[in-house]
């Protein structure tokens, strides 16, 4: 199956990788195949993506942010990282790429793990992270996720504390 590659004029893309060195080389590769496609695109290393950093990145003028893992494992770090890049910048299209799921093409699957991380998309392969990166779709909103307020437990009641004491 050969699928056309849409056109990257005047889309701009930040590519990251998520975890480790090796995101880092993926990153690096879907950036090219990127340029290739005519965007303008920007890295960012693993290290640029930890939560001190992620407000240091220059998104004034990027369009979508694909941060890509080798390691299925990174779930709960990709939807971490979703909700950050949003809050730094809502009009932020944000796709995580899983590599080592390349071959799965379940595409509801990958829809409803999207959804899950508050991502624009998720794609598993080269092909579905440049479809992904250079789609006209709106950015999907970043759901606003009620904070859990601990509840302190009360204090033993003062009447059964003194009835305790006669």
């Amino acid at each position: 199956d050969e699928t056309d590659l849409p056109d990257g004029t005047d889309m701009s893309v930040l590519c990251a990788g998520g975890r480790g060195e090796l995101d880092d080389a993926a990153a690096a590769m879907l950036a090219q195949v990127l340029e290739v496609q005519g965007a303008t695109v920007s890295k960012a290393g693993f290290a640029d993506m930890e939560p001190a950093s992620i407000r240091r990145l220059e998104l004034e003028t990027v369009d979508t942010v694909v941060v890509g893992f080798l390691n299925r494992d990174s779930v709960k770090h990709a939807r971490f990282l979703v909700r950050r890049l949003k809050r730094a910048k809502a009009a932020l299209r944000v796709g995580i790429v899983f590599w080592s799921e390349t071959g799965s093409e379940d595409k509801e699957t990958a829809d409803k793990l999207a959804r899950d991380l508050n991502a624009d998309f998720v794609a598993h392969g080269m092909v579905d992270a440049v479809l992904g990166a250079l789609s006209n779709e709106p950015p999907v909103a970043l759901k606003l996720v009620a904070k859990r307020r601990m509840r302190r437990q009360r204090a033993a009641s003062k009447k059964v504390t003194a009835a305790a004491a006669d």
